[in-house]
């Protein structure tokens, strides 16, 4: 089980320190235990409940009563919130439950989450208000050493699990219209982004060709010969991406001399090859991505 110390307890639940620490004296309520040089540890069960603690603090209940309840009383609290029409409460339900999944490793308790919320919200809408915002939460979390590589990873994996099958689903074989090309190169790992492109590509009856991550560009030279390629879609998102931009761009245009290339990367300032042609676009944000498929 992994411990916490009370700076990362408070930065995962984003319940204040002192907060903690009153309401450790004063209801005898998130008590850790402690070290031998009296330092605070929290565990994942206590971690658990703090996370539960803040939404149901967040939605009208006062410490002093949550203090006084047991895990049950707590969780059927939780899932009154759940059935609120409120989209933000809705969205906080959402997230706090799949961070708790990630953290106790349960893999029924994110499918189940998964699914209702499918059955809530379309699917565009629930990557955006939930899965972006959770993906960033965690991510954030295990850079700074607040949570556990391998829950980083459960979470990522399962995700990205839904994705594959929602993409099977989708399936198409349309020669009529234009091909995309979709691929990380070299050091980029995070495949999320790119899957959700396929998704949404897919949906709209493009043909995709999907390569994944970590690519190198020049294998890419073999793909020219055998296909032709309409539009290239990449992400550079690592900081060794981003130092390589004007390079990979090159190679990309020289490779796929007719070809558009698009370009998702939270750089606004990234640097492009002279060249003017083939058009290369940058992309910025989720709605930008959908916008333009929308324009063709």
């Amino acid at each position: 089980m992994t411990s916490y110390n009370i700076d990362q307890f408070s930065k995962i639940t984003n319940i204040p320190k002192l907060n903690l620490r009153t309401w450790e004296n004063r209801y005898s309520y998130l008590i850790p235990l402690r070290t031998e040089t009296n330092i605070r540890v929290y565990n994942d069960d206590l971690l658990v409940r703090g996370i539960n603690t803040k939404l149901l603090l967040e939605n009208g209940h006062k410490i002093s009563k949550v203090s006084k309840m047991n895990d049950q009383e707590i969780q059927l609290a939780i899932e009154r919130i759940g059935q609120s029409d409120n989209k933000d409460i809705k969205v906080s339900y959402y997230l706090n439950n799949f961070i708790i999944s990630a953290i106790n490793f349960d893999e029924y308790k994110f499918n189940r989450l998964f699914i209702k919320a499918l059955n809530e919200f379309d699917f565009i809408v629930f990557y955006k208000v939930i899965i972006l915002p959770l993906l960033k939460r965690v991510g954030l979390l295990w850079l700074t050493n607040k949570m556990s590589p391998s829950q980083e990873h459960f979470l990522s994996e399962l995700i990205k699990q839904k994705l594959y099958t929602l993409i099977d689903r989708t399936a198409v074989n349309n020669t009529s219209k234009e091909k995309w090309l979709l691929f990380l190169p070299e050091n980029e790992f995070h495949e999320i982004g790119l899957l959700f492109a396929k998704y949404i590509l897919s949906l709209k009856e493009y043909n995709v060709l999907y390569l994944g991550d970590n690519l190198p560009i020049d294998t890419l030279y073999g793909v020219a010969e055998n296909h032709k390629i309409d539009n290239i879609l990449l992400f550079l998102l690592a900081n060794y991406s981003i130092k390589m931009s004007e390079e990979h761009l090159k190679k990309l245009s020289k490779i796929f001399p007719q070809g558009k290339i698009f370009v998702v990367t939270p750089n606004k300032k990234i640097k492009l090859p002279e060249q003017k042609e083939p058009s290369i676009t940058l992309i910025h944000d989720l709605d930008s991505f959908i916008k333009l498929l929308d324009s063709n």
